[in-house]
């Protein structure tokens, strides 16, 4: 082997040189992901939630109006376990901040971090109304609104919303976002045998929750609750 020339050792010198200040910059630029990742999950979120479909309301049907929506989800400060409503802040009193909240960020350790609310000026509880809506409409029935001729003399349709949450479990290769519902449907002209009740939970595994992850999470979720509406719906028109 030749030894190095004064030229060559000065090129491997700056080779090794820029070789190093890049391991530098990646390790920089991975940090920083992290904390910018770190400060997105504890600080509060603002996502939308759209509808997963678009349901044309019936020419012709039974009339119904979504004559009444409460949000009957009971917040805690710090409570027990992940599936309970909770606020990074002390704001469970506050309706304001309540109605908008459908979920709650968690570390890879559970540790609760921010929540995710809807944007100022919707509610879950318009989210739910609009499923609800759409469940009828895709069971053949005709949903009002106050412009509608015949709005006054619809069935009254009321709906009572127990829970409406999405949570994160942490895992060892991966972690999994939970949504649950609780929702009750009281039409007396309609469901003589009862109230309906739909409890649906939805479940997905991912490496990493996004702002875009729990939004799909409660979409994907309210997805299910239509589709059970809409199959009691029409399983009562058979009776």
């Amino acid at each position: 082997m030749h030894p190095l020339s004064p030229l060559d050792t000065d090129i491997f010198s700056i080779q090794r040189g820029f070789i190093m200040k890049l391991h530098h910059l990646k390790i920089l630029a991975v940090l920083g992901c992290v904390a910018f990742l770190g400060a997105c999950a504890t600080s509060r979120s603002v996502v939308q939630i759209e509808q997963p479909d678009t349901i044309e309301n019936p020419a012709e049907g039974t009339e119904v109006r979504i004559l009444e929506v409460n949000d009957n989800r009971q917040f805690q400060i710090d409570p027990p376990s992940p599936d309970i409503p909770s606020l990074a802040n002390d704001e469970i009193d506050n309706k304001s901040i309540t109605s908008r909240a459908y979920a709650r960020k968690r570390n890879t350790y559970g540790m609760a971090l921010g929540d995710v609310l809807i944007p100022e000026g919707k509610t879950v509880a318009d989210a739910i109304a609009k499923t609800v809506e759409n469940g009828f409409q895709a069971a053949g029935y005709r949903v009002l609104t106050p412009e509608d001729a015949n709005y006054a003399s619809a069935a009254d349709v009321k709906v009572d919303i127990s829970e409406f949450w999405s949570w994160f479990e942490p895992g060892f290769w991966q972690i999994t976002i939970h949504n649950r519902s609780d929702i009750t449907l009281t039409a007396d002209n309609i469901t003589q045998s009862g109230p309906i009740r739909i409890k649906e939970q939805y479940n997905e595994n991912m490496q990493m929750a996004l702002d875009s992850d729990w939004q799909k999470s409660a979409i994907n979720a309210l997805k299910q609750v239509r589709e059970k509406i809409t199959e009691q719906l029409l399983a009562l028109s058979e009776k």
